[in-house]
């Protein structure tokens, strides 16, 4: 019996050793656990910074994208911009040479127009602005005798006075003959329009023989008794459709 006792008090004093074996082995397994717990935690979360991270890289790159496209854009703007500059500064380049051009013929037809008046005002000849140009209506009985395509003295002085006007300007000239309907009897031209064309002729050849005006400066026509001023109803009408007509174009010598 008392062997008994000493071998159970002494199994006694070694059971702790097992609990304390347990404890062990419980704590070890916590660890493990909590070991465990924390490597999976731990991925997620580096998961989750990795695709944080990666993210604000797509975003990043989104953003340089985004910038040089509209870099891109801008640098085509300024282009664009300095093109158009370029055009306009252009255009303005040509258009001035156009204004002074127009302005210049403005104010030298201006200043033809008051020469003219001048001129032509002892004589009692006036003239007209159309859409042709400047029209000098010279009547026949200032320039012929009835019948007749040779220039009076009256007749020189009158084509002198335009002649001497002209020379300053390089303006084209047509010079146009008109009748009234009445035919043609004591003259050496058989038809209106063979004196029309006559008496338009002779006022040209007193402006280039006499006063050097370039032949290519003119244009000649004979309409005879068409496109009559009046209605050729009475001798007043039919003096008035007696005429020559000197029109200064607008358009000018090369």
């Amino acid at each position: 019996m008392q062997d008994d006792r000493l071998y159970d008090e002494k199994e006694l004093e070694k059971s702790w050793l097992l609990s304390y074996s347990d404890l062990i082995t419980l704590l070890f397994v916590i660890v493990v656990v909590i070991a465990a717990v924390s490597s999976v935690q731990m991925k997620e979360k580096m998961e989750q910074v990795k695709q944080a991270q990666d993210k604000q890289e797509q975003q990043a790159k989104d953003m340089s994208n985004e910038i040089g496209i509209f870099e891109a854009k801008k640098k085509k703007l300024e282009q664009e911009i300095t093109a158009l500059q370029a055009s306009r500064d252009q255009l303005a380049a040509t258009t001035k040479p156009v204004k002074t051009e127009v302005e210049h013929h403005e104010k030298s037809m201006e200043t033809m127009k008051t020469q003219l008046s001048g001129a032509l005002h002892e004589f009692n000849i006036d003239f007209a602005e159309t859409d042709a140009g400047l029209v000098i209506r010279l009547p026949e009985k200032v320039l012929f005798k009835s019948g007749s395509a040779d220039l009076e003295e009256d007749g020189k002085k009158a084509v002198g006075a335009i002649a001497s006007i002209l020379q300053k300007f390089p303006n084209l000239l047509r010079i146009e003959g008109y009748s009234d309907n009445t035919p043609i009897v004591h003259s050496p031209y058989r038809t209106n329009w063979e004196l029309s064309s006559a008496r338009a002729l002779s006022v040209m050849r007193e402006m280039v023989d006499t006063y050097t005006l370039p032949p290519t400066r003119f244009v000649i026509a004979g309409w005879g008794e068409q496109h009559p001023l009046t209605p050729n109803l009475t001798p007043e009408q039919q003096a008035e459709n007696r005429r020559v007509e000197i029109v200064i174009l607008p358009e000018k010598e090369e």
